[in-house]
């Protein structure tokens, strides 16, 4: 039977080694990295690879989408490191209920990615 072992998307960057830095400062880890790739563990089981260049502007139309228990607390330690401080051109959103239901925090990454830390609400 055929099985896919694994799935990573690329992701690119503008500056290779700022967008290493960034993720690190978010909390994720370089796993291994060569001249123009890195392999970066979001630590909660999966990851994807950092490419060195942006092809064509694809980063400013790439979103990613992370399930998380708490937007608000993603929100809260993006502010307590700094993220928006120490990487210029970067943005990160205060966590808002959005129209299909998930309460989201937004956060640009320095080549313009979308990330989203995205919560399904508690309703009671």
């Amino acid at each position: 039977m055929r099985k896919i072992n694994d799935f990573k998307p690329f992701i690119p960057s503008n500056d290779f080694d700022v967008s290493k830095s960034f993720y690190e400062c978010m909390g994720f880890k370089i796993n291994w990295s060569s001249e123009d790739l890195c392999e970066v563990d979001t630590s909660f089981g999966y990851r994807f690879l950092l490419q060195s260049g942006n092809h064509k502007n694809y980063s400013e139309s790439l979103m990613l989408h992370f399930m998380v228990n708490s937007a608000k607390e993603w929100y809260e330690h993006f502010s307590n490191v700094g993220l928006v401080n120490k990487f210029p051109g970067t943005k990160v959103s205060e966590p808002e209920l959005m129209p299909w239901g998930l309460i989201v925090t937004h956060v640009w990454d320095p080549a313009g990615t979308l990330l989203h830390f995205a919560e399904e609400p508690n309703v009671v």
